[in-house]
């Protein structure tokens, strides 16, 4: 992936730097988008507001994810008699697909035999569901926690690629390459005009 970005830098890269404003004006918002456009026409905005909002997202979603972390630990102490302090993820994901530390531990030693890794006996690792249903509910918590996870993650993507966007678009814009064109498109049964903003 960090290959894929690096040639597409380089190969745009002189398009936009055959003037050194549009030099300039590719760095500044490859650094923080929308630099660019303003150290070049004034203008630049939309790509900052849009950095604004992918982070604003990102932070959403890893708010999201701890308290949905919180709710789903909650809930196993509530539902199984669960301890969830100082766990790590493998326990939690146990939690979601045994019914009670005494399965996990008899399907660990027929699987695996005297190697096989079971939860010691004592309070700390105890858990029994109090029904199945209410492990089902606790592994949509758990899912839709890692769903928010990837969902800041993609936050984060996004934000890379509107860097590369801004960086590309102010080089052009700082060496005139801007230019907006109407396109007719067919379509079933007639016609459209597609407004096309080549940068």
């Amino acid at each position: 992936m960090t290959r894929i970005a690096i040639l597409a830098l380089l190969l745009l890269l002189p398009a936009g730097a055959s003037a050194g404003k549009g030099q300039g004006a590719f760095w500044r918002s490859l650094l923080v988008p929308g630099w660019g456009q303003r150290y070049a026409t004034g203008a630049g905005g939309r790509f900052f507001a849009a950095e604004l909002a992918f982070w604003g997202g990102y932070l959403g979603f890893e708010r999201l994810r701890e308290v949905r972390r919180d709710q789903y630990r909650a809930f196993a102490a509530a539902h199984a008699d669960a301890r969830p302090q100082r766990k790590d993820g493998e326990y939690f994901d146990d939690l979601g697909f045994y019914q009670s530390r005494l399965e996990h531990n008899q399907f660990a030693r027929y699987e695996d035999g005297p190697e096989a890794a079971i939860y010691p006996l004592g309070r700390d690792f105890f858990w029994e569901w109090d029904r199945q249903a209410s492990r089902e509910r606790y592994r949509q918590l758990r899912n839709s926690t890692a769903g928010a996870g990837r969902q800041a993650l993609f936050m984060t993507g996004l934000v890379a690629v509107n860097h590369l966007f801004a960086a590309i678009h102010a080089a052009r814009t700082a060496s005139g390459e801007v230019r907006t064109d109407i396109v007719p498109v067919p379509e079933r049964g007639g016609a459209a005009l597609l407004l096309v903003h080549r940068f």
